[in-house]
């Protein structure tokens, strides 16, 4: 994915936020403009009984849309650790496009594993850049 199709998705996706907190602000604006003219309405024409039923029925509604949102907000399936992907069974995965890499050897360029799609290698190294062996990466995992 380019720089230019990142700062699209991002801008969209900002763009739909501000886009609901907009329309969020003004419902709750509007029903505190309205609600006091309508409130004494309600409550003469309609059952306590009624009202608590919606009451249930919204308190249920929005547990249920909480229970989505941290169903799909969960946590990445990958770990990134020394500049590669892994998975929780310790696979390495390309850092760019998350599929599995194939078996690390030496390149052209140096030790490291190669992804056929990215054509590119990634080497294992550690904070300080020093190079370092899948046996010492995988048994740190």
């Amino acid at each position: 994915m380019s720089f230019g199709e990142k700062v699209k998705e991002a801008l969209i996706a900002r763009a739909a936020e501000g886009l609901a907190l907009s329309v969020s602000v003004i419902l709750i604006w509007v029903s505190f403009k309205v609600g006091p003219a309508i409130l004494p309405a309600l409550e003469a024409s309609l059952s306590k009984s009624l009202l608590i039923s919606v009451l249930l029925a919204s308190l249920a509604l929005n547990i249920i849309f909480l229970a989505l949102f941290w169903v799909t907000r969960k946590k990445s399936e990958f770990q990134l650790k020394y500049g590669i992907y892994w998975d929780k069974d310790k696979n390495p995965h390309c850092p760019n496009c998350k599929i599995p890499i194939g078996a690390y050897n030496k390149y052209h360029a140096g030790w490291g594993y190669y992804c056929k799609p990215c054509k590119n290698i990634y080497p294992l190294t550690d904070a300080a850049g020093n190079n370092i062996k899948p046996e010492q990466a995988v048994s740190e995992l």
